[in-house]
């Protein structure tokens, strides 16, 4: 399922440019006001893949703003004054208001994501940001026009602000590298990222062919990148350096891991922030969601 949550400021401020581990913050602090337990689980453990490797299965959305914004930098030493990120301008008449998204395939997750938004009013804080709840909605599901019979499918689509993060693991010592599209072994390591979900959601393995991607060349900003501060079980915190593409693309292939990247995002770091994506409309044409049988005959 997939939920868009609509904030509004009724008094000028600033969005920090590095929102995304706060509204990480904002989506555990929904969850544990309907069941502590079960935020502390997800955040802590999540669900176990082969022992090793942990996944949340929900992933969220960069921040889409309704109204003008100006790019705020201060140079200042004092970091209590000193303010870096999106200013906007708000009043009680004249409310500010932005969005961002989330997605799950996992019921319990959404169930107590509502819960919580609903338990204790509308009034919430991202960073240092006071904002109220405006709007909540569920949105459609992308996949909900494609009738194939054949199970494959091929979708236009692009990041929400929310950027595909593909790290590639070096052995001890030597610093990981990061993947773009066209790099060696990028659609592997999407295509291995999407199956170990899948296998985690449903208990089995995925027994279809590999998905296929065509990304599309775009003018402007094609990469995002940002700082996630990630505390761990000792209470220390460190910061971790995300970079990825925000590249358009097409995917084709099978209907039900395409459903997998569209509910748990496609790439690493879901539930920091990168690999939301919705139907790219820019990029539409009357081949979107139609049967890629003969593709793959």
């Amino acid at each position: 399922m997939r939920i868009k949550i609509t904030l509004s400021a009724d008094k000028s401020g600033i969005i920090d440019f590095n929102y995304q581990h706060q509204i990480q913050a904002i989506i555990y602090g929904f969850l544990s006001r309907s069941n502590p337990d079960y935020a502390l689980w997800l955040h802590q453990q999540g669900f176990v893949y082969k022992k090793d490797k942990r996944f949340k299965l929900f992933v969220f959305s960069g921040i889409t703003f309704d109204g003008p914004i100006k790019i705020i930098r201060s140079s200042g030493l004092n970091s209590l004054i000193r303010r870096n990120g999106f200013s906007f301008n708000a009043s009680h008449t004249s409310p500010f208001t932005f969005s961002f998204q989330i997605a799950s395939p996992v019921d319990k997750f959404i169930q107590h994501l509502i819960e919580g938004i609903f338990h204790e009013g509308y009034e919430i804080v991202l960073g240092r940001q006071g904002l109220n709840i405006h709007r909540i909605e569920t949105l459609p599901d992308p996949l909900s026009s494609s009738n194939s019979p054949s199970g494959l499918i091929r979708l236009p689509l692009r990041p929400l602000e929310s950027p595909l993060f593909i790290k590639k693991p070096m052995p001890p010592g030597q610093q990981d590298i990061y993947l773009f599209p066209g790099d060696e072994g990028y659609e592997e390591f999407l295509n291995q990222n999407l199956t170990h979900k899948y296998e985690t959601l449903y208990g089995k393995p995925f027994e279809g062919e590999p998905l296929k991607f065509d990304f599309h060349a775009i003018k402007g900003k094609s990469v995002k990148q940002f700082t996630i501060l990630k505390k761990g079980l000792d209470g220390s915190t460190k910061s971790i350096n995300i970079k990825g593409t925000l590249q358009p693309f097409t995917v084709s292939g099978s209907k039900e891991l395409i459903k997998i990247g569209l509910e748990c995002g496609f790439g690493q770091n879901n539930s920091m922030g990168c690999g939301y994506v919705e139907i790219n409309r820019d990029g539409q044409d009357r081949q979107d969601l139609w049967s890629a049988t003969n593709e793959h005959e």
